[in-house]
């Protein structure tokens, strides 16, 4: 954790994808800021440290050079979003086109949340 804290210390963003926030959380960096992580585990991401504001209904979040984002798909959106903030969206949008992937650009829409799959009760 003291390593992965100093690298991201000294890093000029730190992107986050699903349960990689726990990790995140534990180094203490991420105190007071809002946070997000993987639906199906949030429950256990929140006990991780419970001095991160974290965001249930978000497909990912930024906060200062932090960039979290909820699931392995969400992490693909934010990777956009990132470089949308970094290169504009132009450019964010045509990456997307050239990787035949459907973007989803709004952070705060999440379709994940509320809706419980019939694979949560196996």
């Amino acid at each position: 954790m003291a390593h992965l804290k100093e690298l991201s210390v000294q890093a000029p963003y730190v992107l986050t994808i699903c349960t990689g926030s726990a990790l995140l959380a534990k180094t203490g960096l991420i105190d007071g800021k809002q946070a997000t992580s993987n639906k199906r585990a949030f429950d256990w991401v929140m006990s991780t440290n419970q001095a991160v504001k974290w965001q249930r209904k978000a497909r990912w979040v930024v906060a200062d050079k932090y960039y979290t984002s909820s699931g392995v798909s969400a992490g693909m959106d934010m990777a956009l979003g990132f470089i949308a903030d970094q290169h504009g969206k132009a450019c964010a949008q045509k990456i997307a086109y050239d990787i035949e992937y459907v973007w989803n650009d709004c952070p705060d829409e999440d379709f994940f949340v509320g809706n419980k799959k019939e694979n949560d009760e196996k």
